[in-house]
């Protein structure tokens, strides 16, 4: 019995070695302790596992020594092992071989290589953004999707490519090389030659059209479509454009010695050819060219008045070109839209003037024909009165009474009118409207504006008080269409004396008037409820004044652009009162400064901070002499 279960335990004990063994083969195999060896975490604790190289090393194979055999790869007795996993591709790698793949692409569609290698690139490109989406976190992996939504969109479009045809494809690239010959031409200042290329471009894109399908027929229509916008600029805006560029350039380098005069002529003439460009132009280069005329307006801070090159000529004594006195032309045609600038409230210590007022004016008088030019076109060459308004023949050297409404030219009337002897004016009372909107209600003297009287523009903007021959002057309100109003004396359709400017912002001033822009005495309250009261001079407060903040303190004293500078006093809301030198709105200087407590230091002072010599004296009687530096004693 004792030997049977000898033999028993010897089977047994066998079998367990030989399968222990064999599994610690396997797990050796499987899991070789080559590189770094991680603790569990029942002895580490809570840890991160180590990352894994990118790529892991590869083994070098130990060579047998000289007189050994190699040994084998498996053993007979050994079940084969299984390699291990490559580790997945980090967000890294996997992003900066997806940007390669895109500059490829990118650098194929802009070389107009075949549909074929673009498309290839383009869903590598796809593929890789793919894979970088699924390895990668936060922005990382929102720049994969963002990538890969803008590659799909374009492998889509080139996909509809290759699905309408080689003829499709060809005939676009036909059309895409006239455009870029035709916009070279155009760099080049060629106009003519650029507008016959890009005439054949818009054939050659009509004739792709006709061959594509889907989204590839609508591009071509779109750049078809460009390609006659392009033509016309060609044609007919580029070279008034360039005049117009040309013009501006030479009133920027006007030398600074140039009177006034003469650089306001010279800016007047330049938005002439802005605005000539405007009527000629098409697509966004309108758009160009009516920014350039709003700059030159803010600029020169007066109304356009049309202004023309003078002729090239050797001797040249042309006057200055006047505005149309056509009879369709109204005395407000020849203006834009008065840009007027409203006051921005500031807060802290530096109040900002009321901007620039001078573009809140309009010069009346020089804005159009008197009426007096009504008459002079034949009315044979009249058009058909509207129902209810007449036209009436005129009789040499008698003054005639016109019906209650009648037409002149393109212009209305209606009211108690005249035709004067001369035939070449009206007078009366009435209204009288333009064929731009325009329009005058009051007093006309042989075809001048006279007495009282009402002028609107088309665009709300109005005018109403005095008017001397043609002009407005003396006592009148003007009211911009943002919304400004303006009541005082007016010369010439300008701001000039006393008077109130409202702003739309809320902003208001009260005083004197120079050319349109504050200057004098006068008060102005900003919005947030800051107001100066004193000297004012080139649109800013300068000289001596009172300033009020929002916060309670006040300064009086001099004042430069809007900024305590000089001798002066301001008292705080908090009680404090320092009196003496300041240099944009701090003390500095010689100066004294009483607490509320009564507490008082008389000294020298810098960027608003006691420096130098100087004696503070308490509200006990008790005093310090000596030196600060940055309110510090030394």
């Amino acid at each position: 019995m004792s030997k049977l279960l000898r033999n028993l335990y010897r089977i047994v004990y066998g079998s367990l070695c030989r399968t222990t063994a064999l599994a610690l083969g396997l797990f050796l195999a499987l899991y070789p302790l080559s590189g770094h060896t991680q603790l569990s975490p029942a002895v580490t604790g809570q840890f991160e596992p180590l990352p894994l190289p990118a790529k892991p090393p590869a083994a070098t194979p130990e060579l047998p020594k000289t007189g050994e055999s190699a040994p084998s790869a498996t053993p007979a007795n050994a079940e084969p092992s299984v390699a291990p996993e490559s580790p997945p591709e980090g967000c890294r790698p996997v992003s900066d071989r997806a940007m390669a793949v895109d500059l490829k692409a990118a650098t194929a569609q802009a070389q107009k290589q075949s549909l074929s290698v673009q498309m290839a690139l383009y869903s590598e490109a796809v593929s890789l953004w793919n894979r970088a989406v699924t390895v990668c976190d936060g922005r990382a992996k929102d720049r994969a999707q963002r990538n890969l939504n803008d590659n799909l969109r374009v492998k889509e479009q080139l996909s509809e490519q290759q699905d309408a045809g080689p003829k499709c494809e060809g005939a676009q690239k036909d059309a895409t090389s006239l455009q870029d010959l035709a916009r070279q031409s155009l760099t080049d200042r060629r106009f003519a030659e650029a507008s016959v290329l890009f005439r054949k471009a818009e054939d050659a894109w009509d004739n792709a059209s006709e061959l594509c399908t889907g989204s590839q027929q609508e591009l071509a229509e779109k750049r078809r479509d460009q390609s006659a916008v392009d033509g016309h600029n060609a044609e007919f805006c580029a070279p008034v454009y360039e005049r117009a560029r040309e013009q501006t350039q030479k009133f920027r380098n006007l030398p600074s010695t140039l009177s006034r005069e003469e650089k306001q002529e010279q800016s007047q003439i330049a938005e002439t050819l802005w605005r000539e460009a405007m009527a000629q132009c098409k697509g966004a280069v309108v758009d160009a060219a009516r920014n350039q005329t709003q700059a030159l307006a803010r600029e020169r801070g007066t109304p356009w008045v049309a202004r023309n090159l003078p002729p090239p000529t050797v001797a040249n004594t042309s006057k200055k070109a006047a505005p149309s006195t056509g009879a369709g032309a109204g005395p407000g045609s020849a203006i834009a839209a008065a840009a007027p600038g409203a006051a921005k409230a500031t807060s802290g210590k530096e109040p900002s003037g009321p901007g620039a007022l001078a573009s809140l004016t309009s010069t009346l008088s020089s804005l159009g024909a008197s009426v007096a030019s009504l008459a002079n076109a034949p009315v044979a060459a009249a058009p058909v009165a509207a129902a209810g308004v007449s036209v009436t023949p005129f009789k040499t050297g008698v003054a005639q009474v016109q019906p209650p409404e009648f037409v002149s030219g393109t212009t209305q009337f209606s009211g108690k009118f005249v035709r004067d002897a001369d035939g070449t004016s009206f007078s009366g009372t009435g209204k009288i409207t333009w064929v731009n909107g325009d329009v005058y209600d009051g007093t006309l003297i042989q075809g001048q504006r006279q007495g009282k009287g009402l002028f609107i523009w088309a665009n709300g903007q109005r005018y109403e008080g005095d008017w001397v021959q043609d002009t407005p002057s003396g006592k009148g309100k003007l009211q911009f269409a943002n919304g400004n109003r303006f009541d005082g004396d007016v010369v010439a359709g300008i701001p000039q004396g006393k008077g109130r400017m409202q702003y739309a912002s809320g902003d208001d001033y009260n005083g004197q008037f120079n050319v349109g822009v504050p200057d004098g005495r006068g008060t102005y309250t900003w919005k947030n409820g800051q107001t100066f009261d004193g000297e004012w001079k080139a649109e800013r407060p300068n000289g001596q004044g009172i300033l009020k903040f929002a916060n309670g303190n006040v300064f009086e004293g001099a004042v430069v652009n809007g900024v305590p500078n000089g001798q002066g006093k301001l008292t705080f809301a908090t009680g404090e009162l320092y009196t003496g030198a300041v240099v944009l709105g701090e003390p500095e200087g010689q100066g004294s400064f009483i607490w509320p407590n009564g507490d008082q230091y008389v000294g020298l002072w810098k960027a608003g901070k006691k420096n130098g010599q100087g004696v503070f004296t308490w509200k006990s009687g008790e005093r310090w002499e000596g030196v600060y530096e940055n309110d510090v004693q030394k």
